[in-house]
């Protein structure tokens, strides 16, 4: 079976997956990757809105070109490989365009856009549309230089640093495309490096509920934009390969055989959906987990920061305690001194005031005597002189 019927499979389901994953909580739509990637221009949701435009313009050009060389030339060879350019290389696009973490899917489109150009100029392709071949060449640069504007765009600086396209140029070179169904090494199983983050970030960035969601609502919009000219592509392969077949004389007979690959590709189809169906479970479950997973851990930081607050907050009351108190010890020694001080005063003004009073008194006392003796020896003189007279007067 071909990539773009296994295309069309996916489809249906991750649209079963949706109906199955309705429920789901809602998390934080920021990527880990972006989070991680400060020099980004846009967020996360921007970002991923420019990768799947990007990958819808670069399935048009591919088929454009597709079509254009089939139109320009009768060789069956080159009709079968423009044929299978679209056939493979449309899902190819569609598949680097809706990485789960935008971050990843722009980084894989343009390594899609440089692996095919190598592919279409140096690689093994460069012969595959004979005198069309430089069609299909004009569209996989133009492919390249949009792909690039889309990196430069999401950039902060708005440029690309060189020695990051020169690794990219670099890994594209060392991975390249082969066969005329575009065989090809993904940015996201070869090298992280690239990308500027570790696998952790991005093992973070996939658990996230919601952008798998949305990716899923744009994989359905891909395959409703698609399905009918993939089936169409799927079956004129089919006939092709029928009229080549030795075996094969007549026209009913070609038609036959493409009859009976198409049922064989709907016959296949149920099994192939449960089998998309049962991934798509596992993966939501391992995001489920991861989830889970990343809760428990901000819970533990969360208690581990409460704790150390608690500490410190209790070693700042201990310390303030400690300062009120020797502050009231101060103030209440301060407090007996004064009273000290005051008690001593009072004693030495009331000494004074009592040894005045003894003073006052005791002058009093002598005054008061002194007039006493005063008035008794003028009483005793009165009273000498009274006799003295009293005798003078009396008869010899």
């Amino acid at each position: 079976m071909h990539r773009s019927m296994k295309g069309v499979v996916v489809g249906a389901g991750i649209a079963v997956a949706v109906l199955a994953t309705g429920s789901c909580a809602r998390l934080s739509t920021e990527s880990a990757s972006t989070k991680a990637s400060p020099e980004l221009a846009v967020s996360t949701s921007q970002l991923q809105l420019r990768a799947f435009e990007m990958g819808r313009n670069l399935s048009t050009l591919i088929e454009q070109a597709a079509d254009s060389i089939t139109a320009l030339t009768a060789d069956p060879v080159i009709r079968r490989n423009a044929l299978l350019w679209k056939i493979s290389g449309v899902p190819l696009v569609q598949e680097a365009a809706l990485r789960n973490d935008p971050q990843v899917a722009t980084v894989d489109l343009l390594a899609f856009t440089v692996q095919q150009r190598d592919y279409l100029t140096t690689g093994s392709g460069r012969n595959s549309f004979g005198a069309q071949q430089p069609i299909a060449v004009a569209a996989a640069r133009e492919a390249e230089r949009a792909a690039l504007v889309l990196v430069s765009s999401a950039l902060q600086s708005g440029q690309r640093a060189d020695t990051s396209e020169a690794k990219m140029m670099a890994w594209a070179a060392s991975h390249p495309m082969s066969g005329p169904a575009l065989r090809r090494a993904s940015v996201l199983e070869s090298d992280w490096g690239l990308l500027g983050i570790s696998s952790s970030s991005v093992g973070a960035s996939i658990g996230n509920v919601d952008r798998t969601m949305v990716n899923i609502t744009y994989r359905l919009s891909y395959l409703n934009e698609t399905l009918a000219q993939e089936v169409r592509w799927n079956a004129e392969l089919a006939a092709e390969q029928a009229m080549r077949t030795p075996r094969v004389d007549s026209l009913f007979g070609a038609g036959t055989t493409t009859l009976r690959s198409v049922g064989t590709l709907s016959d296949e189809a149920p099994a192939l959906i449960d089998r998309q169906r049962e991934a798509m479970m596992r993966d939501i479950d391992g995001e489920r987990v991861a989830m889970m997973r990343d809760i428990d851990r901000q819970r533990v930081l969360s208690f581990q920061e409460l704790a150390v607050q608690r500490v410190a907050l209790e070693a700042a009351l201990d310390a303030e305690r400690k300062a009120l108190m020797e502050q009231v010890g101060q103030e209440r020694a301060a407090a007996f001194v004064a009273a000290d001080s005051l008690t001593q005063r009072s004693i030495d003004r009331a000494g004074a005031v009592l040894r005045r009073l003894v003073w006052e008194s005791a002058l009093a006392t002598g005054l008061i005597v002194v007039a006493l003796l005063g008035a008794a020896r003028l009483l005793i003189n009165h009273w000498r002189a009274t006799k003295i007279s009293l005798d003078d007067r009396r008869p010899a």
